[in-house]
């Protein structure tokens, strides 16, 4: 037995170090010069409050890009979804927490209905439909019934509120948002890394004929990463909603989001984190790390004066650039062996 573990264990490291090298030292270079540039040329970037400030603006994108990552690590490339899922999310809560049912009611009732969104489409995506299809008719699908809910209107509630605490409150000197931000991303990594169901992600992902031949069903697990997905965006949903005190299906939009359509922004994160749309490489980690590359690439434009135009260029750079830089990696993988 020991001989055995002997054997395996410099197979194990020798994959974690071949998985995990390539992509995190591009990720870690460019963060890093990055970095120099900003805390070289623009100003207020070295501050403790301007770093709080960047990990805050990775939070929300953050937290929707870590549930994007199941779906995308299960083979089941991306939920197209992410912002009409949001959009109807928190048109739910803020409608609940006007008409005065309390922060636990509209919390339950919005991630019952993250959770319904989810489920609808991991079914007709594990029963074989185009993910891509699929996601993009769930999407205006969930925005219809949000305009037609709230009559394409605000829907504003007053302050005090039972969910100040989640949209403005703090904790150890840390937004709420970002503390959340946190344990999201180190549950879901451990979810991944030390659970059945997180092998079966990266088993079925990688090799799904092998998956199913070991009794890994898709339709089960597309419901499972469907949902965790829009259980996250039902959560965005809810802190930006507590943050601002109201909602509109617009909020995730490009035309409000000065950095660009939120699930497009999400997409982005995942790529740039280096896990493949394909399935059975990456993990929630890695997302973690673009969402604050990306924030951290925001904020420096910011503070240099750039407006929307530019910064979402920035983004759909990062992406080409992403997927050219992942390509060249696996090609170079696969020269190797």
């Amino acid at each position: 037995m020991s001989a055995d573990a002997n054997e395996e264990s410099p197979g194990l490291i020798a994959r974690i170090a071949r998985d995990n090298s390539p992509l995190v030292i591009v990720l870690v270079a460019a963060f890093v010069v990055i970095f120099v540039i900003g805390a070289a040329t623009a100003p207020n970037f070295l501050t403790v409050f301007n770093f709080k400030t960047i990990i805050r603006d990775a939070a929300l994108v953050g937290i929707m890009a870590i549930g994007l990552t199941f779906v995308t690590l299960s083979g089941n490339f991306f939920l197209l979804s992410m912002k009409e899922t949001a959009a109807l999310s928190i048109i739910a809560f803020a409608t609940c927490m006007s008409a005065g049912y309390g922060f636990e009611i509209s919390f339950l009732v919005t991630m019952l209905i993250g959770i319904g969104a989810g489920a609808l489409q991991g079914v007709l995506i594990g029963l074989g439909g185009n993910p891509i299809v699929v996601t993009l008719g769930a999407a205006g699908l969930f925005f219809g019934i949000g305009s037609w809910w709230s009559d394409n209107l605000v829907v504003s509630f007053r302050r005090p509120h039972g969910a100040e605490w989640l949209g403005t409150g703090s904790f150890l000197g840390l937004p709420n948002i970002t503390v959340a931000f946190i344990l999201i991303a180190i549950t879901a990594e451990l979810v991944l890394r030390r659970t059945n169901f997180g092998r079966q992600v990266y088993l079925v992902g990688a090799n799904r004929a092998a998956g199913k031949a070991t009794g890994h069903e898709n339709l089960g697990l597309a419901i499972k990463v469907c949902i965790i997905a829009s259980v996250c965006s039902a959560f965005v949903a809810i802190a930006f909603s507590a943050q601002v005190s109201s909602a509109h299906v617009n909020y995730f939009a490009a035309s409000f989001g000065s950095s660009g359509d939120m699930t497009i922004m999400v997409i982005a994160t995942v790529m740039v984190g280096g896990n493949s749309i394909m399935g059975g490489y990456g993990s929630t980690l890695r997302s973690s790390l673009g969402a604050v590359f990306i924030s951290t690439v925001d904020n420096m434009m910011v503070l240099h004066g750039f407006n929307s135009g530019p910064r979402v260029l920035a983004v759909g750079l990062m992406i080409v650039f992403s997927i050219i830089v992942f390509a060249l990696l696996r090609r170079g993988t696969r020269a190797v062996e």
